[in-house]
């Protein structure tokens, strides 16, 4: 498994979770190892490229969204709510 090309985006960055397996990602002339557990936010503007090991199979979940799309934080969007599990 791979991307065999080097690209960016026009509007959207992408958050990649590596679920299992390891292999390479490239992003900005930089090259490194990945494994399961590994998340990596990259801007739209990142040049990336990635290829699961020959001993490997790379499981990934990518999510894109519209660079700078965030319209508040998570400190100040929350709100408590009355109802509680039963742990708490």
């Amino acid at each position: 498994m791979s991307v065999p090309f080097v690209h960016t985006h026009k509007q959207n960055e992408e958050l990649y979770i590596i679920l299992k397996g390891k292999g390479q990602f490239y992003i900005d002339g930089e090259e490194f190892a990945v494994a399961e557990g590994d998340v990596l936010r990259l801007d739209s503007a990142a040049a990336r490229c990635m290829k699961a090991d020959a001993d490997s199979s790379l499981g990934y979940i990518c999510i894109q969204t519209q660079t700078g799309s965030l319209q508040g934080f998570t400190e100040t969007d929350g709100v408590p709510v009355d109802t509680k599990p039963s742990w708490l």
